[in-house]
Formats: structure tokens, sequence, C-alpha cells
């Protein structure tokens, strides 16, 4: 008896005080709040993917109008003044598929709307890419990633992950800043790693503009010179 109530005396109060007054009630409401939160997850996963699905069906029902600049220009300007949003969203797109060239997003960018313009509009949209296919691949793992990329890319991104595990951030901060990288492919790789999501979106907006300004200061240039020799 005597070790039974040194057991029972060892007990903070503060926990004996919470049980006796535990009320079922705000128990009940708390377990709604969380199964009603998940449910909200649910739903906006599942919107996020048809969403991204019903682009990509868009994008193979019109992809003659991704072929070219010329044509893929003229497809940008036929929404006007909507085409910065179609701009972004067909960047946002281009990153989670891999398989649209992204170079004319930022050609085109650059040569309709000016290299400053056209470098905000291609910057938000890479960057939204980017951090969905990091959210999607955490969420989904190597499934997705193996459905997108061919066996033998998957199998090369699996050896590169491991070896380069520990000074990943590093390395993929310096690649995402050169233009011949392959973003879409590391995004994914990253979003398998243990990296938070605070350092992959610091890492994402600040290594993005390079590349992307680059391309608006050549190909921005370039249009100008084109429209006033025309």
């Amino acid at each position: 008896m005597k070790d039974t109530d040194a057991e029972t005396s060892e007990i903070p109060a503060e926990y004996t005080e919470n049980a006796e007054t535990q009320n079922p009630v705000e128990n009940k409401y708390a377990a709604l709040i969380e199964q009603k939160g998940y449910i909200a997850k649910r739903i906006f996963t599942i919107i996020i993917v048809l969403a991204i699905i019903g682009g990509g069906v868009f994008y193979y029902l019109n992809r003659e109008q991704f072929n070219t600049f010329e044509a893929f220009r003229e497809f940008i300007k036929g929404f006007g003044y909507l085409g910065p949003l179609v701009l972004i969203v067909f960047q946002c797109l281009k990153v989670i598929y891999g398989v649209i060239p992204g170079a004319i997003g930022c050609i085109a960018g650059a040569g309709i709307y000016g290299w400053w313009q056209g470098f905000i509009y291609n910057y938000i949209g890479i960057c939204a890419g980017s951090l969905l296919v990091f959210l999607l691949s955490r969420k989904f793992g190597m499934g997705l990633m193996s459905q997108i990329f061919s066996e033998k890319k998957y199998n090369a991104g699996m050896r590169f992950m491991n070896r380069w595990n520990k000074n990943f951030s590093i390395f993929l901060w310096v690649a995402i800043c050169f233009p011949w990288a392959p973003d879409d492919f590391l995004c994914y790789i990253s979003g398998m790693t243990n990296m938070k999501f605070k350092r992959f979106l610091f890492i994402v907006l600040t290594a993005k503009p390079w590349a992307i300004l680059m391309y608006s200061l050549i190909f921005g240039f370039v249009a100008e010179k084109v429209d006033t020799i025309m």
C-alpha cells in the first residue's frame, strides 16, 4: 500500500486537475474540428490533382501551339488580358510535367510583354510549379516520380539523392541557378528528402530568378530590336 500511495503522490497535480476537468463535449468538438480539417485537406489535394490532370489534357490537345515560338506567342496573345495568367499556368505545368519545353515560355514572355513583365510572369509560374512539385512528391513519394520519369532517370535520381544527401541543399541552390539544370527533376527529388518546406521555399525564391532573368533580358532585347527593324 505504501508503494502505491507513493506512486500516486508523485503524479503532478496539474494532470489530475486536467483529468477531473475534462469535458466530453469539448473533446467531441475538438475531434470534429480535426476530422473536418482532414477532409478539407483531402478535398484540396483532389482539386489540385484534378487541375493538374486537366492542364495536362489541355496541353496535349493544343500541343501544336507549343512547338515553335511564333505559334506559342500567338496562342498567348489570343487570350488578350488573360494572357499573363495563361503564361503563368503554362510555366507552372511545365515544372510539374517535365516534358513540356520551358524555355519557350521564357522567350515568349519576354517577347510579348518585355523583359521586366515577362520575367515577373515566368518567375511566378515557375516558382509556383516548383513548390507544387515539392509538395506532390512529398505526398505521393516514389510512386508519382516513377510514373513521370523513365526508369533510367528515376534510378539515376535515387543514386544521386543518396550520394548528395548531406550537402543536397547547397547543391540544389547552385544547380537551380543555371538554366541547363533539370529543375523539375531536382524538385521532385527534393520532396523525397528530409528537407523542410521553408528551406526549399528559400532556395527556390532566391535561386530561380537568375536563369529566368537571363532569358528575359536576352530575348526581351532581341524582340525589341526585331520590332524596331520591322
